[in-house]
């Protein structure tokens, strides 16, 4: 293996002596620079941090009943939230992997091989370092009225992350908020959903969409609301954004189902899509005025929205909406998704992935309606789709968006464009 790291990492792994290949360790320190910490013990691990900083922890999971580990990943992040998570599996069931991918920043199969587990490793130290960047951080900090993550996402989690929940549990803590309950019901039976027929209960709703799909358009709902449309902004609908986003999830959804991505993958695509263009709606609020101008060169120029954000803000819509969604300490799959899913090139990952799939989703679908006709959607990169070997697929792809109703108003400004 060819591989090299140039940088030195400071470094805390828990039991390494349990990993599945021994040699794993051995292999990789021979091809990296890191000043590694050995510790046997997850209290050892909680005191480590503590007191020393560290660049990421790898540790294995499936050793400890699955509560004891969530909240240790938990109490590791509140004392070093910074800090990259790496976790290796053996075998598991879904229910648990998924819970686990939520708090990790990357979760390995024990049998990965050391340059995989680099690779990942890279491109999760990627994004961290474009969310570490000082613009991104001045420009959310500047903000007078930052969203707080919504109490009752908070409840959900909780109460997802007991093996015990169920499609009725689910139901009756969103029954709680009589609004959020119709809101829902009305919005899964809307045209961003393709459903045989209408759904008349919120448990119906979990069973069919999942327990993890609800959760997310709840929170999805809650943040939308905490931005309501503004007299001074009139470029876009901030409900089209909203309903275009759920487009969207919904078809990378159906792309994970043609290339058989494993639930979680499928789960954090959801989640990325719903949140991906929120970030947008922070602009038109803080400064409407600027935001005005920037899509009015963007449209001038014919160049994705995204691009000119950076070239004239310094910060991008992805930047700021992935930035806010690390403050809440959302899956860090579904960060990283949402912090690139306009330029995926940027990603050197060459399997199929979450972003992946949001990345063709967002460029298939049509454009947002916006009165400046500004490019708003991804443009499909087909130099990206070609290196995962996934270019033959776009034709069923674009089938399957056929299906959705995409004269709906949030979704219906101009045909997708390729770069």
């Amino acid at each position: 293996m060819k591989m090299t790291h140039a940088g030195h990492e400071n470094v805390l792994i828990l039991s390494p002596e349990s990993f599945g290949d021994p040699a794993l360790l051995s292999e990789i320190k021979g091809i990296v620079h890191w000043s590694v910490t050995s510790v046997s013990e997850w209290s050892e691990v909680l005191d480590s941090v503590a007191k020393n900083t560290y660049d990421f922890v790898l540790f294995q999971v499936g050793i400890l009943g699955t509560d004891e580990e969530r909240e240790n990943i938990q109490r590791l992040i509140d004392i070093q939230p910074g800090t990259m998570r790496i976790a290796l599996h053996g075998i598991m069931n879904f229910t648990k992997r998924a819970l686990l991918s939520e708090y990790c920043h990357r979760l390995f199969p024990l049998e990965t091989a050391p340059d995989e587990l680099l690779q990942g490793i890279g491109e999760s130290r990627r994004a961290l370092r474009v969310l570490g960047q000082e613009k991104v951080a001045s420009l959310v900090g500047s903000i007078k009225a930052l969203p707080s993550i919504p109490d009752i996402y908070v409840e959900l989690n909780r109460e997802l992350s007991s093996e015990k929940s169920n499609a009725r549990t689910i139901a009756s803590i969103i029954e709680k908020d009589m609004a959020m309950s119709a809101k829902l019901l009305q919005l899964v039976n809307s045209a961003c959903f393709v459903l045989e027929r209408n759904i008349s209960s919120l448990s119906e709703a979990v069973t069919i969409l999942g327990v993890r799909e609800v959760r997310d358009l709840v929170l999805t709902s809650k943040v939308f609301e905490q931005y309501p449309q503004d007299a001074r902004w009139s470029s876009f609908a901030f409900e089209h954004i909203r309903d275009r986003s759920v487009l969207v999830a919904g078809l990378a959804r159906e792309i994970c189902r043609t290339v058989k991505a494993p639930q979680e993958i499928m789960d954090q695509a959801f989640l990325a899509a719903l949140l991906q263009d929120f970030g947008m709606l922070i602009f038109a609020t803080h400064d409407p005025m600027g935001y005005q101008k920037v899509m009015q060169e963007a449209s001038d120029l014919n160049q994705p929205l995204y691009a000119v954000e950076k070239m004239r803000m310094g910060v991008s819509h992805t930047e700021v909406g992935a930035y806010l969604l690390s403050l809440w300490n959302i899956s860090p799959a579904v960060i990283e998704t949402v912090l690139f899913h306009h330029f995926p090139t940027s990603s050197k990952n060459n399997r199929f992935s979450a972003l992946t799939a949001v990345h063709a989703a967002d460029a298939i679908l049509p454009n947002v309606t916006n009165v400046l006709g500004c490019q708003i959607s991804s443009r499909l990169s087909y130099h990206y789709l070609e290196r995962l070997g996934l270019e033959g697929k776009v034709n069923q792809w674009q089938q399957l968006a056929n299906r959705y109703k995409t004269s709906h108003p949030g979704c219906g400004g101009t045909k997708s464009s390729f770069a």
